[in-house]
């Protein structure tokens, strides 16, 4: 049936925080984290703050495409998106204590799902750490780090004028060539983000379809989503629908000023690479003679679930393929069900833990009924990714060793965009992510971004080559990404800050 999108909502443009759906263009972000000392002053500051709208951003995306076609300069993308923990909207009385139950994680704030996490105790956090006194957070972006200075310097300052304080501040930057859009692993990072439903005029799709044969589809593999999961305001998925494209239920915010805004995690997860690349060096070296061998490029391809160049392994198994990585049209084209064994891609690989696809929970022979069903539950669990890695490169001393410099942290600054903390953020990483049984039984935990106690985790390689599930190796990994503190924020729209 093809896509009818006067089905489809009408997004309000000029309301919504560019960030949420479009993205902020960047090569430089500060996440400068502040304080309200003077309420007043400061109602008054974001009454007449330029804040970047989604139509800022979809002007800033179409410039950078003309360029493009002309040379490879960068366009100025300034940018500036606010976002406010629970405390920080009591303070500007924006919502009340009571119209959010205690349970609420953004109301209790993350160090209160440690034990839901597995993260460690807010004790040990290098930042943002539970803070009364932490009111909201300043997402300044832009192409270089100059043009980020000058948006502090246009849009923010002076603090004290407009009622606020800096706390402190984590800053992220896109890694150099040849590797931008890469994490500090290498591999490519945010190559698998949800499409979005919805019209940026009355005959525009936001995101349009693949073709006309694809209609629920915004690329190959990649599913067009009701914006409801992402933005208050709009129809969101349907768990227990057919098939995924079923249009769900209007999510409602809890509270009216919160419509048209969304909710904003941020976690800062170091990462120790040389560490890291040593450890898959040394697990391939020991894979006995009785299993699929796999070198260390491979070995750390199955353990993310794509190739550094961002080809999924499913579509490469043995050899990395750029002709499906990043930026190529199939980049995403492909599923999880000629692979139920997980014989190619192994169960607990990152992106099958975080995007199980067309995976059966605890199911390896399903029926169509059951592969359907599952799709529509999964998309209901998505989340709009807007990370950036922070930290220098390795330097050649770290490399040789093996060992990180610990004055030289890096590693992601991970955010996400969703309507739901419990149902998105918080049920993918604890469910999904830390769950030894997801989707299969033995499946183990993400070897990326996976929390848990015990220091050593196991991980069953895939067997691609043989394809003989006896075949499989065995690895006893340590972790290698280490959560640092993390905050739960809501970014409303531009109208509900100006008419505080």
């Amino acid at each position: 049936m093809p896509r009818d999108i006067t089905a489809e909502p009408l997004f309000p443009l000029d309301d919504i925080q560019g960030d949420i759906l479009t993205g902020l263009p960047k090569r430089h972000e500060h996440l400068m984290f502040f304080t309200i000392v003077e309420p007043a002053a400061f109602k008054a500051f974001l009454k007449a703050l330029h804040v970047t709208s989604m139509r800022d951003c979809l002007q800033d995306r179409a410039d950078i495409e003309a360029q493009k076609k002309i040379n490879s300069q960068l366009v100025p993308t300034p940018g500036l998106n606010v976002a406010f923990t629970f405390a920080g909207l009591r303070a500007l009385g924006a919502i009340e204590a009571a119209q959010l139950p205690d349970s609420d994680p953004f109301k209790a704030g993350m160090a209160k799902s440690q034990g839901t996490l597995s993260d460690p105790p807010a004790s040990t956090w290098r930042t943002l750490k539970p803070d009364p006194n932490l009111h909201g957070v300043f997402v300044v972006t832009g192409a270089s780090h100059a043009e980020v200075v000058d948006v502090m310097s246009l849009r923010l300052a002076p603090p004290t004028a407009h009622g606020w304080r800096l706390l402190f501040e984590e800053v992220g930057t896109v890694r150099p060539e040849p590797v931008v859009g890469h994490e500090h692993f290498g591999y490519a990072d945010g190559v698998s983000q949800p499409g979005v439903r919805g019209r940026i005029d009355p005959a525009t799709p936001f995101h349009p379809s693949v073709d006309d044969a694809n209609p629920d589809q915004a690329a190959a593999g990649q599913d067009l989503l009701w914006p409801g999961e992402f933005v208050f305001g709009f129809p969101g998925q349907d768990p227990s629908a057919a098939s995924f494209a079923t249009k769900g239920p209007n999510k409602a915010p809890p509270v009216p000023f919160m419509n048209f805004g969304a909710y904003l995690v941020i976690r800062r997860l170091a990462q120790l690479v040389p560490e890291f690349n040593a450890s898959v060096k040394a697990a391939s070296t020991a894979i006995p003679a009785t299993a699929d061998k796999a070198d260390p490029d491979l070995l750390g391809a199955q353990m993310i679930g794509r190739w550094k160049s961002g080809a999924s392994i499913i579509n490469a198994p043995t050899h990395d393929d750029r002709a499906v990585g990043d930026n190529t049209p199939d980049a995403n084209n492909f599923e999880f069900g000629g692979d139920r064994e997980g014989l190619v891609c192994p169960w607990a690989a990152h992106v099958r833990k975080t995007y199980p696809r067309d995976d059966v929970r605890h199911d390896t022979t399903p029926d169509e009924t059951a592969i359907a069903a599952a799709e529509a539950f999964t998309q209901t669990h998505r989340m709009l990714r807007r990370g950036i890695a922070f930290g220098p490169e390795v330097t050649e001393r770290e490399a040789l060793s093996g060992v990180s410099n610990a004055e030289m942290g890096r590693g992601l600054l991970f955010k996400c965009y969703v309507t739901s903390i419990a149902d998105q953020f918080e049920f993918v990483q604890a469910q999904w992510s830390n769950a030894s049984d997801f989707s299969q039984e033995t499946s183990g935990i993400d070897p990326i971004i996976g929390q848990a106690a015990a220091p050593e985790r196991p991980f069953k390689g895939a067997a691609p080559v043989s394809r003989d599930p006896a075949k499989k190796p065995d690895f006893s990994l340590k972790s290698f990404v280490r959560m640092q503190g993390g905050a739960y924020f809501f970014a409303p729209s531009i109208p509900a800050m100006r008419g505080l």
